[in-house]
């Protein structure tokens, strides 16, 4: 089998990240040469962006697309709108988004190897890897904190075993453009927190999520691998491995700003119990109470007793007839509200062979 894709969209949000996403354009369409004709590299701009400088390559392979609308999701989705535009004469299903983060890098063969996946593969979403480094000369993590975090990888894949690949990855995806008009875009999630709305990271967990409920189904692929930054990990690694950096304000990080002290006086057992319980909650529990099915022997791993709970839990699933930033709020009051939350702490530690507190 070998798709037809006639146009790619390649989509970088600028959010606070000018000089890194200036970097990556250069990268994406020095990595299009062989694929020129297709190919349009899109630089979205929230308004938030810092600066682009004054050198972005003079190639008209490379549009800017702006929006009024703050965030990462928000500058995704002016982009993709932006191609589409420029791509009305082709349907819809042969036109592919990828999306990336501003913060990559890139291996050389990047844009051939997503066509090669593309092309060979029947799913509508693909997801491929991007691991943790240093970009534009960051400091890496320390070795306890990149080993202290490998759990998150193994507890999330044993999770999908259950509902499937709900994690999009924001960082390096793609998407047939016939797919994401049927789901309906990216959103930007908010949270009220301290008694303002505020932006917060998830844009692509919900699209993924939205997709499922739709009926498609996510593809992991194993190339192009890029190098995400860890400046956002290694300035909170604590946030990082409970986290807290994932349900707080998105916000900017300074590349020269103060890490936070390692080892931190918090006690490991405490960080990674939450943790994992949040891994949990994301990853398992909110794709059930959004409405997919479970699969595979669910209740054998969590035992009767946290089975029954589990279903009493989904016995109050909010139904989604209304916004899905609102249904979405709800589900995560839900979820860390401190009945639910405590679920999920006892699951976790259940369902990776730990002792239940």
């Amino acid at each position: 089998m070998s798709r037809r894709v006639d146009r790619i969209g390649v989509i970088i949000p600028a959010r606070h990240d000018g000089e890194n996403a200036q970097r990556l354009v250069t990268a994406v369409l020095r990595s299009a040469d062989e694929v020129a004709d297709i190919v349009t590299v899109i630089l979205a701009d929230d308004g938030e962006n810092g600066h682009f400088g004054t050198g972005l390559p003079d190639d008209p392979r490379l549009l800017v697309a702006t929006t009024t609308e703050h965030g990462p999701g928000y500058a995704r989705a002016a982009g993709v709108r932006l191609f589409a535009e420029q791509t009305r004469e082709f349907r819809e299903e042969h036109c592919w988004v990828i999306s990336l983060d501003a913060d990559v890098t890139i291996p050389d063969d990047f844009l051939t190897s997503w066509l090669g996946q593309i092309t060979t593969s029947s799913a509508e979403l693909l997801t491929a890897p991007a691991h943790f480094g240093s970009v534009n000369g960051e400091p890496l993590l320390t070795d306890d904190v990149n080993a202290a975090s490998a759990w998150m990888w193994s507890d999330t894949t044993f999770y999908e075993r259950f509902v499937g690949v709900v994690n999009l990855g924001g960082s390096n995806h793609a998407i047939s453009l016939a797919c994401y008009n049927a789901v309906g875009g990216y959103l930007q999630p908010t949270a009220e927190l301290e008694g303002r709305q505020v932006l917060v990271a998830g844009d692509d967990w919900d699209f993924g999520l939205r997709a499922r409920l739709r009926g498609y189904a996510i593809e992991r692929v194993e190339a192009p691998l890029v190098i995400a930054s860890t400046r956002r990990i290694a300035a909170d690694p604590v946030g990082f491995l409970s986290g807290r950096t994932y349900e707080g304000i998105f916000a900017p990080v300074p590349t020269d700003g103060a890490s936070e002290p390692w080892p931190p006086s918090e006690p490991w057992n405490s960080v990674v119990t939450r943790g994992r319980a949040r891994i949990f909650a994301h990853f398992l529990l909110k794709p059930l109470l959004a409405g997919l099915k479970p699969l595979g022997a669910i209740e054998w791993f969590v035992g009767r007793e946290l089975s029954d709970e589990l279903a009493a839990i989904l016995d109050r699933s909010p139904v989604l007839d209304i916004d899905w930033n609102e249904f979405r709020t709800t589900l995560i009051g839900m979820i860390f509200g401190d009945d639910v939350f405590s679920f999920c702490r006892r699951a976790a530690a259940q369902l990776t062979g730990g002792e239940q507190r």
